[in-house]
C-alpha cells in the first residue's frame, strides 16, 4: 500500500515491481516539493532541486515520463497537469478542467489516459530498474 509522504523527501520504494500507484506518488512528491517547477523542463540537463533538502532523485520520474511519453505529448501534460494538482490541491498551474477544454477531452477521456500513461511509466520503470 502506498504510503503518505511527508514534506520534501520521496516516497520510500521496495524491491518491489513500480506500480501506476508508486508512479503517481513519485510525481505529485515532485511537485509538492517544487510546485512551480515548469512542465516542459529542458532536456539534455539532468533536473536538480534548487534548494539543497531536495533529493535530486525527487525530480528523476519528471524526466523519465518525457523518455517514455515523449517530452511534449499530451498524456505526459495530462499526467503532470494531473500530478500537480493533486499536489497543490489546484492552487498552482492549470486546472484539470481547462486542460480538457483546451484538448477538447471529457474528463473521462482525461483519466483513461492518464492512468494508461502511468502505466506505462511503471512498466518501463521496470523494464529500466532490470537492466545490469
Amino acid at each position: 500500500m502506498a504510503l503518505r509522504i511527508e514534506g520534501c523527501s520521496p516516497p520510500p520504494r521496495s524491491n518491489e515491481p513500480w506500480t501506476r500507484a508508486d508512479v503517481e506518488l513519485w510525481l505529485k512528491a515532485a511537485f509538492r516539493a517544487l510546485p512551480y517547477t515548469p512542465i516542459y523542463a529542458p532536456r539534455g540537463n539532468t533536473l536538480h532541486a534548487v534548494q539543497a533538502e531536495v533529493p535530486d532523485a525527487t525530480f528523476d520520474m519528471l524526466a523519465f515520463s518525457g523518455t517514455v511519453l515523449g517530452d511534449k505529448s499530451e498524456d505526459r501534460q495530462a499526467v503532470l497537469v494531473w500530478a500537480r494538482a493533486m499536489a497543490t490541491h489546484g492552487e498552482v498551474g492549470g486546472s484539470i478542467a481547462e486542460f480538457c477544454r483546451l484538448t477538447k477531452w471529457s474528463r473521462a477521456t482525461f483519466d483513461r489516459r492518464r492512468i494508461k500513461a502511468c502505466e506505462r511509466i511503471a512498466a518501463a520503470k521496470n523494464t529500466d530498474d532490470r537492466r545490469p
